[in-house]
């Protein structure tokens, strides 16, 4: 087992998870027109916090994860709730691919596990439909104290002019970001902020 397929039995206990993936939800209702029609894609999806948020707005909703275990608790999760409109694909995006197309690709916390950034980015264009959003949410750059072990941890944070024009060199138009959700831990007997950027884009 890997460490997150161990961690994903007790992944949703910490309130911070829950919290950013609540927060990062509506910062992308407000941002993004979601509706019935459409079919989202949520990247490292883990236990399916952040699907779980926005499943109402839209009409399905895939997770993909590398971990199995993750994959398992998002099933549990959905089957107890009854909710029927989501699946999960145990899939390596960054080797393999899926042959579906979406409306909307969403992701939390998970792209700075991702080492080669241009590349996965390239991934999420070829995936949405023409008109199709992006939203990705993640750390705004910092010095690798976030994480108590940076086993897997391929970037700490993003400088967000240089994530942005990463977007844009993919294709992604009409790109924007803000702060989501600033997550506050204790380092060195005193408190520390995080931020969490959200950003937006448009195929």
């Amino acid at each position: 087992m890997s460490r997150f397929d161990i961690a994903a039995l007790t992944w949703d206990e910490k309130p911070m998870r829950v919290n950013i993936a609540k927060s990062v939800a509506e910062n992308i209702k407000k941002h993004i027109p979601l509706n019935k029609d459409m079919k989202l894609l949520d990247f490292g999806c883990g236990t399916g916090l952040l699907t779980f948020f926005l499943i109402d707005k839209v009409g399905r909703a895939v997770g993909v994860d590398s971990s199995q275990g993750m994959c398992e608790v998002f099933l549990k999760k959905a089957k107890e709730n009854n909710i029927d409109n989501v699946e999960v694909l145990n899939v390596d995006l960054e080797k393999q691919d899926i042959d579906q197309k979406f409306d909307v690709i969403v992701s939390s916390m998970a792209l700075h596990h991702v080492k080669d950034t241009q590349n996965i980015l390239k991934k999420f264009y070829s995936l949405l439909n023409d008109g199709g959003y992006i939203a990705i949410a993640d750390l705004v750059k910092e010095d690798g104290t976030f994480h108590d072990d940076n086993e897997g941890v391929e970037h700490f944070g993003f400088d967000l002019e240089e994530l942005k024009s990463l977007f844009e060199k993919v294709g992604f138009k009409d790109v924007q970001y803000d702060i989501a959700y600033t997550v506050v831990k204790e380092r060195d007997g005193q408190n520390r902020e995080y931020p969490i950027f959200l950003m937006v884009g448009r195929k």
